[in-house]
């Protein structure tokens, strides 16, 4: 019943049922809105109509015969969606050591956990590895009888095999799917968790993925896309689960067709059992990539064979040490493969500290930013800064760039909490924001900060002025950022000089005495 420009308001509770529109909007203005009050707990939506918002619901316990479904599917019609403030959740999968193959149908664990994982009749089950062991009978199969140690199936083909550690979910779903047809959707402050197969697949032109949380991963990628200018940024990718083998669970991966102009920005990486890009193949020539002010914490490498890839101002701790049945240890956190067809990448003003490990004989003092494998002469790699482990933040050999940027203390406020007290990341207090006599601040190419954060996330520099006796005023500002450059000008907007009188310590800090004028002079500290 619902016409453009009405709003449908759902009342608390948990409805057993997925959405399927039968009519949209008809612009930004005049839209169809679904609003949860309260909480809203729910199967999906199926999308097939323009201008349509979806807001707040509880969307979780969908399972499909289909791996091009998904628990929020926007079909071809249904350009200009909004999801905003929704949670997608709980996949149905389940990993056990024990799997035990009965022929002809059956499927045992003793430990078990099926009936609680929200296995049921007539699921499409996938079955993959849990580890690196082969598994004879993966593939899928239909559920015909569900208990809570054995699963029945309606092939009559299973080969004896077992115990065997295996993957099994019955959601090989995606968390959100837009089709190739679809334009302008938006999906902002969601929370994506613990689903078993890939979260998100963007195809279309000009989708924005912003301010959402992806964590628990515990099944395959986070992020696909293929068409052209999307926007991710803003997102918080973390705690990405056990990590099962078959499903290598990566950040971001592309689809074998073309894509572009894909800018993933301002995102926040950290404790992610995965690796950020493990490109496998490059089935067309696609490009630009944009991937800049993004902080990667403890999670693996970013392997580069598209052309065109963009890596600017990024933070990198700690990346590609860790490794698991699915993801080894690199000796450097970005890998581009100019063999492979990864021509025109610029690498520039990023931070590389204490990532890489020495995999193969090389010391680690040679590991620790990119590798370019084959002919360099498309590359651009310049600004960048590396160093070792805290606290000597040693610096790195084979270094080809700017001396000045290999080794010493980068400066971040705390680099034990990149968090900060408020557990957030891009705010105020987040541990990895340059001090203000971070010898990153204003280091980079042109002139700008090195990493991912920029002004006004830079800590701010205590510059104040006191009236002296004899008609004079003292201007002071902090120790720790000598050597900068006091300045000074009648007009806040300019011209600016360098004041003519050296500073002088006193009480841990620098100061100036300089006569009072009138009119009076504007101050500031310029590197």
């Amino acid at each position: 019943m619902a016409q453009p420009g009405d709003v449908v308001v759902v009342h608390a509770g948990t409805y057993p049922e997925r959405i399927t529109t039968v009519r949209g909007g008809t612009s930004h203005t005049n839209r169809i809105v679904f609003r949860a009050q309260g909480v809203v707990e729910m199967r999906g939506w199926v999308v097939n109509h323009p201008f349509i918002t979806v807001e707040g619901f509880d969307i979780t316990g969908h399972a499909t015969t289909s791996m091009t479904d998904a628990y929020v599917r926007v079909n071809n019609g249904g350009s200009f969606l909004e999801v905003i403030g929704c949670t997608i959740r709980d996949g149905i999968g389940i990993k056990r050591d024990d799997v035990v193959f009965v022929p002809p149908n059956q499927i045992h664990s003793a430990v078990g956990g099926f009936l609680q994982a929200g296995f049921r009749h007539g699921h499409t089950i996938l079955v993959a590895r849990g580890t690196n062991v082969t598994v004879n009978n993966a593939g899928t199969f239909v559920l015909r009888e569900v208990t809570d140690t054995v699963l029945t199936l309606t092939n009559q083909s299973l080969q004896a095999e077992g115990p065997k550690p295996a993957y099994i979910t019955a959601s090989a779903a995606f968390g959100l799917l837009t089709a190739g047809g679809t334009e302008g959707c938006v999906f902002r402050s969601n929370r994506f968790s613990n689903l078993s197969f890939d979260y998100c697949f963007l195809q279309g032109v000009g989708h924005r993925l912003e301010l959402n949380i992806f964590e628990r991963n515990n099944g395959w990628d986070i992020l696909f896309w293929a068409g052209t200018n999307h926007v991710i940024a803003g997102n918080w990718f973390r705690d990405s689960g056990w990590g099962v083998y078959d499903p290598s669970p990566d950040i971001f991966d592309n689809w074998p067709v073309r894509y572009g102009n894909v800018t993933f920005s301002n995102n926040f990486i950290h404790s992610f059992i995965g690796v950020i890009n493990a490109q496998k193949r490059n089935a067309t020539a696609s490009g630009p990539l944009y991937i800049r002010h993004n902080v990667f914490v403890d999670v693996g490498w970013l392997s580069v064979v598209m052309p065109f890839t963009w890596i600017e101002q990024n933070t990198f701790l700690r990346v590609a040490r860790r490794s698991n049945v699915a993801v080894q240890r690199e000796r450097h956190p970005v890998i581009v493969h100019v063999s492979n067809y990864a021509t025109n990448a610029v690498i520039r003003n990023n931070v590389f500290v204490d990532c890489g490990e020495p995999v193969w004989p090389v010391g680690v003092e040679g590991t620790g930013w990119y590798e370019i494998l084959g002919d360099r002469s498309t590359i651009v790699a310049e600004g960048n800064f590396v160093a070792g482990a805290p606290p000597s933040f040693g610096a790195k050999t084979n270094w080809s760039e700017a001396p000045e940027l290999n080794g010493g203390d980068p400066g971040f406020v705390n680099i034990d909490d990149p968090l900060g007290p408020d557990g957030v990341p891009f705010t105020a207090d987040d541990g990895l924001r340059p001090r203000a006599d971070s010898r990153l601040v204003g280091a980079g190419v042109g002139g700008v900060t090195i990493g991912a954060y920029e002004l006004p996330y830079v800590e701010r520099v205590a510059l104040g002025a006191e009236q002296m006796g004899g008609n004079r005023v003292r201007v002071r500002w902090p120790k720790s950022i000598w050597p900068w450059t006091l300045e000074w000008a009648s007009d806040p907007g300019g011209p600016w000089e360098p004041v003519p009188v050296p500073p002088g310590e006193t009480s841990g800090a620098w100061a100036v005495e300089l006569p009072m004028e009138s009119p009076a002079k504007w101050f500031r500290l310029r590197r």
